[in-house]
């Protein structure tokens, strides 16, 4: 283990000493001693439950820490005040998107403060809401557009709410910004802007704390790693410490295994046919995938992959061409008809989509079988937890009780739930998107392994991610998304980074419009 303590010389931007938090008898966060230096993007690497976020809420004020001391600049930060951290210049970009779904990416850009040019009017001047607005984007790389500042957040998907995330932090001209997996739902174009923007701040003398499980954007983004494990700081790394073995060693504390890419399965049915499919911001799209295959569908940001997977699934209606699922015409009219049909969906994001965070386990992971375990119309509370704790076990959810809140799992317990639920209904159809954002390195393996025990028992599986490795490590075939069209489909012998980004890279907005309230992006 390595614990030089930073780049000596340095101003410090934050001192932390004997900082600790603990929920319950459980200390999820103890570090006698760290300091955050001036002109660093210091990566901060982990497996979920490591302490990563406990940490970034204990910084930002969101999270009341039990004992110790914070000073940022020299200045005492009192603990559990987000106020005081934002007048400190503490800016954090969080993966749960505190934006408010009902108000204009605008208003959401300057909420809680005015436009500059009518502070002193009684009613807020739109125009310059919206002027200074389109400045605030136009900072970090984006045109109007690119994100229409007129739009309602809850119409936009996950990928373009964590741009005006992004921007609303930057605006604040922050001295420290807290960035917690800014990446995750972006694709490589849009991941790499953010970097920029890590290294631009670092540059002018700033301090980023960048959270990432993509570790190669880490490793070149960081001038310092730290590696935290049950809440404990286990190694501070120099770049040319910082190799993707020895952080996964350091983060899971031993040796982990890696999926490998596979060569074509032999060739099944068709099971799934889309020919001219045109929705919203997609189409006219032409795909097969057949039993026992696993389809990645890459692009970048807005290029319609999650539309593809959210139209299959009858979450975004079509408007025109056809499906066929095993020769039949296919044609729902919303999720419902799709899981009647033999489809399972797992959308990318699972706490707003997929969970009720705050019901038991037992309860999330057979909300989709109940007619099955009921007698007349009459739920069997027993058989529901037996059922429950099949279902869990059968995709290793590490639990204590199938009666614990879904939400107290760490983000890969909660995925691997999903994943459960989607099993238990015997779909011939699994839809993936973004199957692994906000999961660590040892959860995505697990993940990977369910993925190809799907495919193994003949269900066809359809993946969209963001991440390029993933598609390349767990896919027979990609699909390769332009501009809501497929524009190339790369056997797994032949796909490389170089040949998908070819085919996705194309001029034109970053976000298609119009889209849909519920969700279905990029």
């Amino acid at each position: 283990m390595t614990l030089p303590g930073g780049a000596p010389g340095r101003a410090v931007t934050a001192r932390l000493r004997g900082v600790h938090k603990s929920y319950g008898p459980v200390r999820v966060l103890d570090l006698p001693a760290l300091n955050l230096h001036a002109g660093q993007v210091i990566g901060v690497v982990g497996e979920n439950g490591a302490g990563k976020s406990t940490l970034m809420g204990t910084l930002a004020g969101s999270v009341h820490r039990d004992g110790g001391d914070i000073e940022i600049d020299g200045v005492p930060l009192p603990a559990g005040s987000t106020e005081a951290a934002k007048q400190l210049g503490v800016a954090m970009v969080s993966q749960e998107f505190p934006l408010v779904g009902q108000l204009s990416v605008a208003e959401n850009l300057l909420l809680g403060r005015r436009p500059r040019e009518s502070r002193r009017r009684i009613l807020v001047d739109r125009p310059a809401q919206r002027a200074e607005a389109e400045a605030m984007l136009a900072e970090i790389g984006l045109s109007p557009e690119a994100i229409p500042v007129h739009r309602k957040v809850r119409t936009l998907p996950v990928p373009t709410r964590q741009m005006i995330e992004i921007a609303k932090a930057w605006g604040r001209t922050p001295r420290l910004l807290i960035l917690d997996e800014p990446t995750s739902s972006l694709g490589p174009v849009e991941a790499e802007m953010v970097l920029g923007l890590a290294r631009q701040l670092a540059g002018r003398g700033g301090t980023v704390l960048f959270i990432g499980h993509r570790l190669d954007e880490v490793r070149a983004v960081s001038h310092r790693v730290i590696v935290l494990r049950n809440g404990r700081l286990v190694a501070d790394l120099k770049p040319s410490e910082a190799t993707e073995d020895r952080l996964i060693r350091e983060m899971v504390g031993g040796e982990i295994g890696h999926t490998e890419g596979k060569s074509r399965p032999p060739e099944g049915e068709v099971l799934l046919r889309v020919s001219g499919l045109r929705a919203a911001g997609l189409g006219p799209v032409d795909l097969e995938v057949h039993a026992g295959e696993i389809v990645g569908v890459a692009g970048l940001m807005g290029s319609g992959r999650s539309r593809l997977i959210h139209t299959v699934a009858g979450a975004q209606p079509a408007i025109g061409g056809e499906m066929r699922l095993r020769g039949e015409r296919y044609s729902p009219r919303d999720p419902g008809d799709g899981a009647r049909a033999g489809i399972a969906l797992i959308p990318e994001d699972r706490k707003e989509q997929s969970l009720v965070t705050f019901a038991p386990i037992r309860a999330n992971v057979t909300v989709s079988i109940l007619k099955r375990i009921s007698t007349a119309g009459l739920l069997h509370p027993r058989r529901q937890r037996d059922e429950a704790q099949r279902i869990a076990a059968s995709v290793n959810v590490r639990m204590r009780s199938v009666e614990q809140p879904i939400g107290s799992l760490s983000g890969g317990n909660q995925q691997r739930a999903v994943f459960g639920r989607a099993f238990a209904t015997r779909p011939r159809l699994l839809l993936l998107d973004e199957p692994t954002r906000g999961v660590d390195v040892g959860a995505k393996a697990e993940i990977y392994d369910l993925i190809d025990r799907a495919a193994g028992e003949g269900m066809a599986v359809l993946v969209a991610s963001s991440e390029l490795e993933e598609l390349l490590s767990i896919c027979h075939r990609i699909a390769v998304m332009n501009h809501g069209r497929v524009v190339a489909v790369l056997d797994h012998a032949g796909a490389t980074k170089e040949r998908i980004m070819t085919a996705a890279a194309g001029t034109g907005p970053v976000i298609d419009e119009p889209t849909e309230p519920n969700g279905a992006g990029a």
